[in-house]
């Protein structure tokens, strides 16, 4: 059984579209868990008060990614996780094959879906482990993507086309085995946000398992809207903190060094 952790942190209309959406396409044979982050805005529980059948684990304070998807994931029933965002809409009916998956392929710990915009364009949502000039690539890349370049679009396309190994997937949609999850002490508790998706990826990778991106299902990432204001500048912060603090674990000095001199430099606060 798979046992789905869906996180909020206000955006609840999120949320119920989220789950209305899972369910049209999964009515049985799965879990799942509702994690409130500490969320601020009222009247979420009403919203969600209709839906049957879901575990709700209410915190009085927002812990972060890591902690509260890691407290749910102690309680989950399930043999499989899927760490699924709360502004995600699913499409089709992936469970099963999800499942066949991880029982043909013994090796692989983690597998990440295709990921879609809402106009069903492609999102990002695999590439290799965080270095300098892997970051300044997906960069520029990403904004390509985004401007859709027809040139580059293509390209992603018909790379995205294809099942294969990774060394991460977003977080956004990341089904994993509880027993390694568990076993590796699932996401860095470290880390508020940002960069844990990839973090978790890396230490599952060094514990001898494959990463897999698993095109042949797909789901709808809403992207949570935009962030302005006092809310992005923590966002940025956050981002920094967390870029930090990967490259501090597995990256190396010089790395390290060149990372805290360009922020120096370009006057980007780390918070």
């Amino acid at each position: 059984m798979i046992s789905v952790i869906i996180l909020q942190y206000n955006n609840f209309h999120f949320t119920k579209e989220a789950i209305e959406s899972f369910r049209k396409y999964h009515p049985s044979e799965h879990e799942i868990i509702l994690v409130d982050n500490g969320s601020t805005d009222s009247g979420w529980e009403n919203s969600i008060s209709h839906i049957q059948n879901i575990k709700l684990i209410r915190l009085e304070s927002n812990l972060g990614f890591g902690p509260a998807n890691n407290l749910a994931a102690k309680k989950a029933a399930g043999d499989i996780l899927l760490f699924l965002n709360n502004d995600t809409v699913t499409t089709e009916s992936y469970l099963e094959e999800i499942e066949k998956e991880f029982t043909n392929n013994p090796g692989i710990g983690i597998i990440g879906p295709k990921i879609l915009n809402p106009d069903k364009s492609l999102q990002l949502s695999f590439g290799n482990f965080p270095t300098l000039m892997v970051e300044l690539v997906d960069k520029i890349l990403y904004r390509l993507v985004d401007k859709k370049s027809k040139t580059i679009t293509g390209y992603f396309e018909k790379k995205y086309s294809a099942k294969q190994f990774a060394q991460w997937v977003t977080g956004a949609a990341l089904f994993i085995k509880k027993d390694l999850f568990l076993s590796i002490n699932g996401f860095d508790e470290s880390f508020f946000m940002y960069f844990e998706d990839k973090e978790l990826c890396k230490r599952v990778s060094d514990s001898g398992y494959k990463i897999m991106y698993f095109p042949a299902v797909s789901l709808i990432h809403l992207r949570g809207g935009s962030a302005a204001g006092p809310k992005k500048k923590f966002l940025d912060q956050m981002y920094r903190k967390s870029q930090i603090y990967y490259y501090t674990k597995h990256n190396s000095k010089f790395e390290q060094i060149v990372l805290r001199l360009y922020l120096k430099i370009s006057g980007k606060k780390i918070g």
